[in-house]
């Protein structure tokens, strides 16, 4: 249930719409505001990275940082700069994240991928996301339901909401639509 639970969270905190469920991040409204949209609708280069850097303003990028998913992940780390050299720096301590140009980076399998007009690098102080729980969870048998089967049935639930209360503490890189 933990697992099942924590999962359907982090889909909702980053691409909740409000309606019946948090606020994302990536909300097309009240979510990060789309500081650069990328010039491809299937590539992004070096040049964009760092823009969205400079997009978020200076009081905010102290304690940003980078959510991407897996996909966009493997397209950033082959970035390289003009001499060749990648942009991305691994971590070599361990519970130490890996960082892109200095800044740490994270990764959620529910950020949207690398799609034509698709929001795709987050960046910022997540800090101003706040996270309100409501009650406890709450755990159900559903015996009758499942009896005739010789199976037991559960449903938990629980509830939360979301939002970022500060839309500039986060830029948003958005492919080309």
């Amino acid at each position: 249930f933990s697992k099942a639970l924590a999962n359907a969270e982090e889909d909702a905190f980053l691409n909740g719409d409000g309606v019946g469920k948090p606020l994302g991040i990536f909300a097309a409204t009240g979510g990060g505001q789309v500081g650069v949209t990328a010039a491809s609708t299937t590539a992004i280069t070096a040049d964009e990275v760092i823009n969205l850097i400079y997009a978020l303003k200076r009081p905010y990028r102290k304690n940003a940082k980078f959510i991407v998913n897996d996909q966009t992940l493997a397209v950033l780390r082959k970035l390289k700069d003009g001499n060749g050299a990648y942009m991305w720096q691994p971590s070599l301590q361990i519970g130490e994240p890996d960082r892109l140009l200095g800044y740490p980076i994270y990764t959620s399998a529910y950020v949207p991928a690398i799609l034509a007009g698709k929001p795709v690098i987050a960046f910022g102080d997540f800090s101003y996301y706040n996270i309100g729980d409501r009650g406890v969870r709450s755990f159900q048998e559903l015996k009758e339901l499942y009896a005739g089967n010789g199976m037991i049935g559960y449903v938990a639930k629980e509830r939360v909401d979301g939002k970022l209360v500060l839309p500039e503490a986060v830029q948003i890189l958005k492919m080309k639509a």
